[in-house]
């Protein structure tokens, strides 16, 4: 058995616990300290390249942005994303290195917060949102979808993939792969539909599966360029094999805000 396929192993069990278990507010912690982890990588990665990042004030916005979010709606969201816009531009002030590279900086400190901020709020919206069971439903449905996918493009990729899709950014990645991962996602999305009995169109079904097999790569491309910009191969080593919790987030967080978005504005959840 490889790294990847002993990964899972573990790894799925503890996630459905995690979703289905817990109360929502031990769920919006475990998942919120993932978010902190996964900024914290970003962050470091940028530290690595040379860039006056700071590191503890993000981190600090970013829980305040997402208890406000989670807790207080859209509406604490607008706000949080206020405060952090004024507080890291001004935490730069006091950067040891201020005046050189504050633009680079506050930049990337608003990137980390913001980028995995407003995007894990929206997976977590994924879970909570929703009336009754609805959202474990959901929220398996775009769990399972991805990796999926991400599994279909991997296998597929590796064995039959001969074109390169983005070789400057991501050499390994193969349109081959990539048709592969969305077979897989509509695949996903069929057997979610039978098994969770979602209550859902196939339309709708489809809609969501190709929005999926579209923002998974894309996020894991965004992520692949950050990585090859600042010239490591994983954000952190916290998963051996795999990689950080950015590396293991990267395609949930691109593909969230779309996939709720549009149920959303379909009014299949409120």
């Amino acid at each position: 058995m490889g790294k990847r396929e002993a990964f899972a192993l573990v790894a799925i069990p503890l996630l459905v616990a995690a979703v289905v278990w817990p109360p929502t507010w031990v769920f919006l912690i475990l998942l919120g300290a993932v978010l902190l982890l996964a900024a914290d990588e970003l962050l470091a990665m940028a530290r690595e390249a040379n860039i006056a990042a700071g590191r503890w004030i993000p981190l600090f916005v970013l829980a305040g942005l997402l208890f406000a979010s989670w807790r207080w709606g859209a509406a604490g969201m607008g706000v949080a994303v206020t405060a952090a816009v004024i507080v890291l531009t001004g935490a730069q002030l006091a950067h040891p290195r201020s005046p050189e590279g504050s633009l680079t900086g506050a930049a990337t400190s608003a990137l980390a917060v913001l980028y995995v901020g407003l995007s894990g709020v929206c997976l977590g919206w994924l879970r909570i949102l929703p009336e009754g069971n609805l959202g474990i439903k959901v929220l398996f449905f775009f769990l399972a979808c991805i990796w999926l996918g991400d599994s279909g493009a991997y296998y597929l990729g590796s064995r039959f993939g001969r074109h390169k899709m983005s070789p400057r950014i991501s050499p390994n990645k193969t349109w081959e792969g990539l048709v592969g991962g969305g077979v897989a996602t509509f695949a996903g999305a069929a057997a979610a539909k039978l098994v969770l009995g979602l209550p859902f169109a196939w339309t709708h079904m489809a809609t969501l599966a190709a929005i999926l097999a579209i923002a998974a790569p894309l996020g894991d491309l965004v992520e692949s360029q950050f990585k090859r910009d600042t010239e490591v191969k994983d954000s952190s080593s916290l998963i051996p094999g795999h990689g950080g919790a950015f590396d293991r987030t990267d395609s949930l967080l691109f593909a969230a805000p779309p996939v709720l978005a549009y149920l959303v504005a379909t009014g299949l959840m409120g």
